[in-house]
């Protein structure tokens, strides 16, 4: 999610990843969302910023989607390369510790 901190005038002055104070969640398909990010002038941080925690988030898609296609024996997790297995069953383990086991939360869910 992407929330937001609005200036006097209600117009974004800033975003954010985590909820906190005087920050309000938006839709990441809000128009305003990108005017700002394309009229900021740090667009170019910003954009990266963004890019780079979706890419965060994606990764947590993947492998929440190898795993749905072992669980539905659509692919084995020995057709992957070892080097990927290690790397998925160390994070799984260290996920584990923390016992956040998916990224696909109910208030993340889009629509179609």
């Amino acid at each position: 999610m992407i929330y937001i901190e609005r200036n006097v005038n209600g117009d974004i002055q800033n975003i954010e990843f985590a909820p906190g104070p005087n920050l309000e969640e938006i839709s990441m398909h809000d128009p305003k969302l990108k005017e700002f990010i394309e009229h900021a002038p740090n667009s170019e941080e910003i954009i990266q910023m963004v890019l780079n925690r979706l890419d965060l988030d994606m990764v947590r898609v993947i492998e929440d989607v190898i795993d749905i296609m072992i669980d539905k024996n659509l692919m084995l997790f020995t057709d992957l390369p070892d080097p990927v297995q290690n790397k998925i069953l160390f994070k799984k383990t260290i996920r584990n510790l923390s016992n956040n086991t998916s990224i696909l939360e109910e208030e993340e869910l889009i629509n179609f």
